[in-house]
């Protein structure tokens, strides 16, 4: 269903307002050495849920990894068939195919074609038996052949109905919706939320199921849609149904002053024999920063809804602030009084919604005192001469000139959230070198931008093996000779290209752990101590911190072993170090006190500070604060152009990092990656989403299980010198399963995976285990391989003996 269209005189309004802010925006610039950006080119498609457009994809110019394409998920026709819009010029096609894979993308289901539309006419795709059983999941990856040579795909999850009731909770979400923006008050919407102190009813940045119906009903916002409003199924199955709603709104400030506004609104609903309810709520709102006259104040650049976590960086003068508002980069020129559109997909109308696509985002990685700024964008690329590609684009911008060259392109075939988690944390140009780092699938690269002179200078690095400091320049990184006891660690200026090295002791290892104030932080390791913590987790203690200065010179060393206390790890926050510290107890390390300690060197004040401000109307409000306050409150804003005359090198580095990940959803997008489904578990359970494996496995889901489940595992006990942990792993390999760690996990989260049909591995005591094999709303049952039994407790009582045993628990996916 379309979204409400904004009244005639509001929208009339908007585009005046857009045209005076298209006057204020000046292109600088010669021709010769510019470049339109263009607009978006590729066609989108979506499909109908019974009358209901869903699902709108964007193309792909590339083959892309399938198990990485999981954002969002149709459901078929109860014969299999699927109703397909194309929006574009259907002209421009020449043949349309699918193909339909299993989730792994290892088996090929179905594929075949489909006549080209005319125009206004659906595509229907006869997928047929494609899926054979209820609730079962594929792939469906659609192809239009272009007449210009390319073979743009698109991809979506699809699923066979089993009294699903997708279609109900499509109508109850945007009936809520709806009744939300017309401000109903008489619509009955508070008897969904659940008030409580779990919401910030001061704002309307994020509004959730826990605000109160005021917020909820947008308060005096009046806010009005501009354009269409974009509905997206992302999960569905017998328990729920996650929605997500995007838009854009037009509302106006307690001066009268009309803004836009990007919207997110999210939906986890429950249909049962026709009673909704109303599982989770997210709205979250962001204003579209613009540079206008409203963009000042005395004490500095307000951008209004926004979040409190911006991303901005100064350069050494403090005089050049660039800032990332809704992936738009800018730079405010202090001196001049001057913003510059750095970077943006959007056009600049906003009218082209494939413009706005939001699965990419901008990071700084650096700005200079003539206002020259070096940044990277991660994701999909909306528009330009990437269109289509995910991947990382690596810019230049020369404030001087005005001009925005792109130095390097690293491709990509994982989806776009997989793409900016896998490349974005270590991509780095540097300038005067003309060098680019990345770190990709724990492989560190030095690339040479002139000459595409490419060098490892690491691989096989896990999360453990390296550190940036907080401005990203300063990177050190653990290496391990070829007789695998010469560890040593490189620290290395990024900017610079120099560096120095810090060698272990013989026999012994050394861990980076980061930066304080440009100081840097690493542990000693003596191999001898390696153990495990009460949990059965592996752990290297440091029996002593040491911080070195930029000149590689010592500045303190912290031991404690003559106490019998390791640190762990450390924690840094602003000017505090915090040694997490574990002591040995029997044959495992348990946490012991912390230490604090208050790095020598201050860190600087700096004049621009994030500040957080009450507004009547709009209610709380973001604003970057200058020191020195703002001069002229009417500021020149300028648009940088896209260098025409500039060799971008365009890369295919490696991607495989090795090792199962575990990927989180919820809340209407991706939410993380991780290498513990433990760890992700917990993420999940937070936002009631869901976790998979990096090969598309259902790992856990909130909320999706039965009520009393038996796995039916037959009684084993161990055979010979076996443990007890080994005899289950025994009996566990008849599954052909892949285990995984679930440390951490409460049992009320196991429950999903033992409803699933597969058995999990508990420790009791820390040489005791034992396998959990069915339960009902009161009882756990499980096998005690030690004896040979079958036994069964209640759920209060297992969560005693899990907890004495460190909440250990192995489960398994195939």
């Amino acid at each position: 269903m379309k979204g409400r269209l904004i009244k005639v005189g509001v929208l009339a309004a908007v585009f005046v307002i857009a045209l005076i802010a298209s006057s204020l925006v000046i292109n600088r610039g010669t021709d010769d050495k510019i470049v339109d950006m263009g607009a978006p080119s590729l066609p989108r498609i979506s499909f109908l849920v019974g009358e209901q457009e869903v699902n709108a994809l964007c193309g792909y110019i590339r083959d892309m990894d399938l198990t990485s394409m999981r954002d969002t998920i149709t459901p078929l026709g109860q014969n299999g068939s699927l109703s397909m819009k194309i929006e574009g010029d259907a002209q421009q096609i020449q043949n349309i195919r699918y193909e339909v894979y299993s989730l792994d993308g290892q088996e090929t289901y179905a594929d075949g074609k489909a006549a080209v539309p005319g125009n206004g006419e659906d595509v229907v795709l006869n997928l047929g038996s494609a899926l054979q059983g209820a609730l079962q999941e594929g792939v469906l990856k659609v192809v239009l052949d272009m007449e210009d040579g390319k073979n743009v795909s698109y991809y979506t999850r699809i699923i066979l109905p089993d009294e699903l009731v997708v279609s109900e909770c499509l109508s109850f979400a945007q009936d809520f919706h709806a009744k939300a923006l017309a401000q109903d008050k008489s619509a009955g919407l508070e008897s969904y939320l659940e008030p409580g102190e779990a919401s910030d009813n001061t704002t309307y940045q994020t509004v959730n199921i826990h605000s109160d119906i005021t917020h909820v009903l947008w308060g005096e916002l009046a806010p009005q849609v501009l354009g269409d409003v974009e509905w997206d199924i992302q999960e569905t199955n017998s328990v729920y149904t996650s929605i997500l709603a995007r838009y854009q709104t037009v509302c106006k400030d307690e001066n009268g002053e009309s803004g836009v506004y990007n919207i997110r609104e999210f939906f986890r609903v429950r249909s049962v024999q026709g009673t909704i309810y109303l599982l989770d709520y997210n709205r979250n709102m962001e204003k579209v920063f613009t540079g206008n006259d409203q963009a000042l104040s005395q004490s500095g650049i307000i951008l209004g809804t926004a979040s409190e976590n911006v991303q901005y960086e100064m350069d050494k003068d403090e005089m050049m602030v660039a800032f990332v508002q809704e992936r738009d980069l800018w730079l405010y020129d202090t001196k001049a009084s001057e913003f510059t559109q750095i970077f943006s997909f959007a056009d600049q109308e906003g009218s082209d919604v494939r413009s706005r696509n939001d699965r990419h985002n901008v990071r700084i990685t650096g700005v200079d005192s003539e206002g020259n700024v070096s940044f990277v964008v991660c994701g999909y690329m909306n528009r330009g001469a990437h269109e289509g590609e995910t991947g990382v684009g690596v810019y230049y911008f020369d404030k001087a000139d005005s001009l925005v060259t792109e130095k390097a392109f690293i491709s990509s075939t994982s989806g776009p959230a997989i793409t900016a988690e896998t490349f974005g944390q270590i991509v780095y140009y540097a300038k005067e070198q003309d060098m680019l780092y990345a770190l990709v699938g724990g492989t560190l690269y030095e690339i040479n931008i002139k000459n595409d002179d490419q060098t490892i200078l690491a691989e096989e690095l896990e999360d453990k093996d390296y550190v940036l400091s907080e401005d990203g320049r300063m990177l050190a990184y653990r290496t391990v000779g070829e007789d695998e006891d010469g560890a040593a660690i490189e620290v290395l200026d990024l900017d610079s290209g120099e560096g120095y090295t810090v060698q272990a002791e013989d026999g012994e290892d050394i861990r980076p752990l980061g930066f304080i104030n440009g100081d840097f932080i690493y542990g000693k390791i003596n191999p001898s101590d390696k153990g495990q913590d009460v949990s059965g987790r592996e752990i290297e203690p440091m029996y002593e911190v040491e911080i070195r200065n930029s000149e590689n010179e010592e500045e303190a060393k912290y031991s404690f072993i003559d106490q019998g206390l390791y640190t762990s790890d450390i924690l840094i926050e602003d000017n505090l170090l915090t040694l997490n510290r574990v002591e040995k107890s029997g044959d495992r390390y348990q946490t012991a006190s912390q230490e604090y300690i208050t790095n020598n060197t201050e860190r600087m004040e700096t004049k621009v500070t994030v500040e957080i401000y009450s507004a009547d109307v709009m209610e709380k409000q973001v604003r970057l604060t200058l020191s020195e306050g703002v001069g002229d409150l009417e500021p020149k804003t300028i648009k940088a152009d896209f260098a025409a005359d500039g060799r971008t090198l365009t890369l295919m580095l490696g991607e495989n990092s090795g090792g199962m990940k575990f990927y989180v959803y919820g809340m209407g997008g991706f939410a993380g990656m991780y290498d513990r489904a433990g760890d992700a578990v917990q993420e999940a359970e937070r936002i009631s989403g869901v976790v998979v494996s990096s090969d598309q496995h259902y790992v856990w889901e909130k909320g999706n299980r039965n009520l009393s489940y038996s796995t039916e595992t037959p009684v084993f006990v161990k055979e010979g010198d076996e443990t007890s942990l080994e005899a289950c792993e025994r009996y566990m390999q008849s599954y052909e399963a892949h285990q995984i760690d679930l440390t951490g996990c409460t049992l009320e989260q196991i429950l999903y995976v033992i409803g699933k049909g597969r058995p999990v591995t508990a420790l009791i005591s820390s040489d005791h285990a034992v396998m959990l094999t069915g339960y009902t709303t009161t009882d756990i049952t499980y096998i005690d391989p030690d004896m040979g039994q079958e036994y069964t407790v209640g759920i209060s009582t297992m969560e005693d003996m899990t907890e004495a045993g460190g909440d250990v628990f192995i489960g398994y996916i195939r």
